[in-house]
């Protein structure tokens, strides 16, 4: 049989009504009050470390918002800090048109909003900004409300803006699409946060999340959006766009205080948790055939889910019988667990927060002579390659003049059919995802629990990366009716239709601050929440 694998209150609420503006109710003015109070004293304590400020606009009606809207909401950057911090906005694809500035002025708007505090503004300098469209922004308006309402989406379009240190970013310049190779990278989004230690002989433990963008293609022609602008000062007393760079990486890194995070994963296990007899590369061959952990009698890779899945399927009325399928990959004899006094979802976070990385099963099954009953993992795991990080460059390289842009313009071109690797070379060279003696236990994506959980008020910033939901399990946003906008004061996110990337220092007895886990995740509805201070 061969497998189908498919692809599967620091908030203020601001319902406008759909003529003019409504007056907010009590309950929201003494929110107000609370976020005031703790938007300012993290104002504060920004000035001692890297930590960021962050606000995101939420909403489920993006064809009545108007950037009106969302400018009339923006507060200045604190005098003390607004030479120092670059502003980075992410846009949904609803709101792509926003950020076209040579037929929209909501970016001019919203940098000539955020540095009207900015002192000395004729002598000061240029000042920055990133830009990016994404695909959804993860809405946390339900669980900060304390509602349980399971039909309200997490899923939502709106801006989040995020305000980092200039010298805490870095970019690459975008090749031009007439000389860019088939082998060019997706672009993509990393932020990196570092945990601050007392003592110089530890290394920093650090947490970075990867975003892949959203597909531009049929809203300005670019595969996706991602750039940098700097601005001036002119003569009318109002900054105006100097320059615009296309980047087709981001990395924004972070010194702070402590890092929490959380997850929500919406898998179930199937079968049973093995060894991994034999591999290669990102191919499993063999798994062990019996529980016991010193049997070597081998079967192929992919016989149990050939039995497990059809069961799955007919058991849970799958109409067209496909599912995606995930392998936890574990080095320790004792890992994720499922007995009947344990949580599944807390045993698979603890897996991973101790090493386990999640591989997508892409492809395997059937075949016949030495490819039989193999299984095919995607082997990536991370968006910045060791290797690309020398194309990195600081916001004034970034933005050098365009004799020296240019030298960007030139590509190497792929090699020669000839030249490139076989498939033997090119297999032994990947990284070994699951080795000999290693731990598989296999999951199918199921949907995401929508009834939100209440979220604790923290002092920190919040920051939330995921996947969009299947669009067929949530509510659609609808443009009927009132109109709908939130404000969330210190939280900065975006969702992803692609995937993205979490690495994280290993968590257990005999962990060190020099161990970490990358992971890829592109489970549907699945969430990487982080929690910095």
């Amino acid at each position: 049989m061969s497998l189908i694998l498919g692809r599967v209150p620091r908030f203020l609420s601001v319902r406008l009504a759909t003529v003019g503006h409504a007056k907010p109710t009590q309950k929201a003015t003494s929110l107000v009050r609370l976020i005031t109070q703790n938007a300012a004293a993290s104002s504060r304590s920004t000035e001692a470390k890297d930590l960021p400020l962050a606000y995101t606009w939420l909403t489920r009606t993006p064809g009545q918002i108007t950037p009106d809207d969302v400018l009339s909401s923006v507060s200045p950057i604190p005098e003390s800090l607004s030479l120092n911090y670059v502003p980075v906005l992410l846009v949904t694809s609803a709101f792509a048109h926003w950020i076209d500035v040579s037929s929209n002025r909501f970016l001019e708007q919203l940098i000539n909003s955020l540095y009207l505090s900015t002192p000395n503004r004729e002598s000061s300098g240029p000042l920055h900004a990133i830009v990016a469209v994404v695909d959804k922004l993860p809405d946390l308006r339900a669980r900060l409300e304390g509602l349980v309402d399971s039909k309200i989406s997490s899923d939502s379009d709106g801006v989040s803006l995020l305000l980092v240190k200039a010298e805490n970013l870095q970019g690459t310049i975008a090749v031009p699409r007439r000389v860019r190779s088939m082998e060019a990278a997706e672009s993509s989004l990393v932020f990196t946060f570092q945990n601050d230690t007392s003592s110089k002989t530890l290394q920093r433990s650090t947490h970075e999340i990867g975003l892949r963008l959203a597909n531009t293609i049929f809203i300005n022609g670019n595969d996706t959006t991602l750039f940098g602008t700097r601005w001036t000062y002119t003569p009318s007393q109002q900054y105006t766009l100097e320059q615009s760079v296309n980047l087709s990486n981001c990395t924004v890194t972070s010194a702070v205080a402590s890092v929490q995070n959380s997850f929500n994963l919406p898998l179930y296990p199937v079968g049973h948790r093995r060894r991994v007899i034999s591999s290669m590369g990102n191919i499993l061959r063999q798994l062990a055939k019996h529980l016991d952990s010193q049997s070597t009698e081998p079967m192929p890779a992919s016989s149990e889910l050939e039995k497990e899945l059809p069961r799955y399927i007919e058991e849970h009325g799958i109409v067209d019988r496909r599912v995606s399928v995930w392998a936890l990959i574990e080095n320790a004899e004792k890992g994720f667990q499922l007995e009947n006094n344990t949580n599944m979802q807390e045993s698979l976070v603890k897996a991973i927060r101790a090493g386990g990385k999640l591989h997508r099963v892409m492809s395997g099954g059937g075949g016949w002579g030495k490819k039989q009953g193999l299984l095919s993992l995607d082997p990536e795991t991370t968006f910045i390659e060791t290797d690309n990080n020398q194309g990195l460059l600081g916001l004034d390289n970034i933005f050098a003049d365009q004799e020296t842009q240019n030298l960007s313009d030139t590509s190497t071109p792929p090699p020669a059919f000839f030249e490139m690797p076989q498939l033997d070379e090119s297999m032994s060279s990947l990284s070994q995802t699951a080795g000999p003696g290693d731990y598989i236990q296999f999951f199918v994506s199921v949907e995401s629990e929508h009834a939100p959980k209440p979220l604790r008020q923290d002092e920190g910033i919040r920051l939330n990366f995921g996947i969009v939901a299947d669009s067929e399990t949530i509510p659609s946003s609808s443009d009927g009716g009132e109109k709908d906008l939130g404000v969330v004061h210190q939280f900065f996110g975006a969702l992803s239709e692609k995937a993205i990337t979490y690495s994280q220092p290993v968590i257990g007895p005999e962990a060190s601050n020099s161990l970490k886990s990358s992971a890829k995740f592109d489970i549907p509805g699945c969430h990487v929440e982080l929690v910095v201070e």
